[in-house]
């Protein structure tokens, strides 16, 4: 027996990139089929541990890189997504953090990859003082 499915675009991958894509395209009037060989967002989605930063892992160079650019504006947009003005609902996502944390281990290649790096992004980085560390440290 044959099986046959007529779609409008195949999607590879249930990670939070394939099923955006997916919830904009079948917004848009498309049949989008999405294809996962485990579970979804068990693949580099869950390797990021949810972390929305804008760029700073990526700028450490002090060099504004291409990835730096393009995800620059990631965390505005899906703040948006989260009270429901943006691309995609995710109203009902709970935020278990607003901030980003980045430690480096204090020796001088560090520090100064952190502080060239902070100066080439967009976003607002700033030291934190040892009162005002995480309740986790």
């Amino acid at each position: 027996m044959t099986l046959r499915y007529s779609t409008d675009i195949v999607i590879f991958g249930g990670g939070v990139a394939g099923l955006w894509l997916l919830n904009r395209l079948h917004s848009e009037g498309y049949q989008p089929l999405l294809i996962e060989t485990k579970a979804l967002g068990s693949g580099q989605t869950l390797a990021s541990q949810g972390i929305i930063h804008g760029g700073l892992k990526y700028a450490l160079s002090g060099s504004l890189t291409g990835a730096a650019n393009v995800i620059a504006g990631m965390p505005r947009r899906w703040r948006h997504c989260l009270t429901g003005d943006g691309d995609v609902d995710l109203q009902g996502v709970p935020v278990l953090s607003n901030y980003y944390y980045m430690w480096s281990d204090g020796n001088l290649r560090s520090r100064l990859k952190t502080f060239f790096g902070s100066k080439s992004l967009v976003g607002r980085v700033e030291g934190v003082k040892r009162d005002d560390y995480p309740d986790f440290f």
